[in-house]
């Protein structure tokens, strides 16, 4: 059966199909496949740029010893033993220079240099006024040679014309006021002068009164000897060893009436050192003391080793030691020190040389040092500072309180 019949056997007209327009292909963007969406950060405000330091790379860490720190240095006394000279005399050996300059005490050069220049400044400024006033001196010159001219004038005239004249009462007259003429001109010397003259006097005159005193204390004195005083002797000898003095400095002897006391002294070129008699009692009478004896001759030739007892010391500061609070702080200085070397030579503390001085020769055994020294930590107040600020030596509280202190530093000098 023809397909293109229907069912009433028409033929059928070929079905055309039916025009759809197509919509325009638009062009499709090509497939990228995308890469996988990666977290971003979250944003964080960032801080200022600071500059940093340049890295250095560390050195390996090195354990270091543990510090310790050092006590201060206490001089110690040199037991070494002496040694048998030639003679039969025993030789000592002289000690270390470091422990003798480790006893001097801390203060003592620098209060002398400072009592060495204004000792400068008081003779420079002394000059210094007498050329500033030289018109006030030369006025003054000039009357002294007007009144000493009329005085030869008229001694000259007398001797011309006699003596007939002038008899009696007048003459005695005219020589009283000649004399109160001249006392008066001499008054009227010019400050500046006067002070110019009292330098120039003392600086000549003090090698004089040295001497004088020198001469008085050797007339009036036992000097000890090898054979007056022997064991005394054996300690001067053997500090002067010790001390490595070229001289063993004389030692005398005098009658103190009651007085304890010891010093050293000089004249030109020369030391030498003076004892009271009641002072020695204490090794030869009842005590037999010579620890004290040794402690107090051991002082007395510290003042010579250490040049206090010497000219030129004295001439540095010859003027400005008679300043208050200013020269008896720098001797104050110098009585530590000795006090200090006084220690190590006599291999004692020197509590009971200074306990002699304050309870006597007969008592000074009998003192507790144990309550002395407690007592003598109360010893204060304002009074006590400014009495021991124009003493010569520290009061003895402050003087045995630094005797008695195991580290050895320098005592109190206010």
């Amino acid at each position: 059966m023809d397909n293109n019949l229907n069912p009433q056997g028409v033929p059928q007209q070929p079905v055309q199909p039916q025009y759809i327009p197509q919509q325009p292909v638009e062009p499709q963007a090509q497939y990228v496949p995308q890469q996988p969406v990666e977290p971003q950060a979250q944003y964080v405000p960032q801080q200022p740029y600071v500059p940093q330091a340049q890295y250095i790379p560390q050195q390996p860490y090195v354990p270091q010893p543990q510090y310790v720190p050092q006590q201060p240095y206490v001089p110690q006394p040199q037991n070494i033993p002496p040694q048998m000279g030639p003679d039969g005399k025993l030789i000592y050996k002289p000690l270390d220079k470091r422990l003798i300059k480790s006893c001097r005490h801390k203060a003592e050069k620098r209060w002398y240099r400072r009592l060495f220049v204004l000792n400068i400044l008081i003779i420079v400024i002394a000059i210094a006024y007498f050329f500033y006033s030289m018109d006030e001196n030369k006025k003054y010159y000039d009357n002294m040679v007007d009144y000493y001219t009329a005085t030869i004038e008229e001694a000259q005239n007398k001797s011309e014309n006699g003596n007939d004249q002038d008899t009696g009462d007048s003459a005695e007259k005219k020589e009283n006021d000649k004399k109160e003429s001249l006392e008066d001109k001499i008054n009227d010397m010019p400050e500046n002068l006067e002070y110019l003259i009292a330098i120039i006097f003392t600086a000549i005159a003090i090698p004089f009164i040295v001497s004088y005193a020198y001469a008085q204390y050797r007339s009036m004195s036992v000097r000890i000897t090898e054979k007056n005083y022997p064991e005394i002797y054996a300690i001067v000898e053997e500090f002067a060893q010790k001390l490595g003095m070229k001289r063993v400095p004389k030692v005398y002897m005098v009658q103190g009436n009651g007085v304890l006391n010891a010093f050293s002294s000089f004249i030109p070129f020369r030391q030498y050192i003076e004892i009271y008699a009641d002072l020695l009692e204490v090794a030869y009478r009842e005590h037999h003391d010579m620890d004290t004896i040794r402690f107090i001759i051991a002082h007395e030739m510290s003042h010579i080793y250490l040049k206090h007892a010497t000219m030129h010391y004295y001439y540095g500061m010859m003027f400005s030691q008679a300043i208050p609070i200013l020269g008896p702080t720098a001797s104050r200085a110098r009585e530590y020190s000795c006090d200090r070397l006084a220690q190590l030579l006599s291999g004692s503390d020197g509590i009971d040389a200074m306990m002699t001085l304050i309870a006597g020769i007969h008592l000074y055994k009998q003192v507790d040092k144990i309550d002395y020294l407690q007592n003598a930590l109360s010893v204060n107040g304002f009074f006590v500072f400014c009495y021991n600020l124009v003493c010569s030596h520290p009061i003895m509280t402050k003087r045995i309180l630094a005797l008695n202190d195991p580290m050895k530093r320098s005592g109190q000098l206010y």
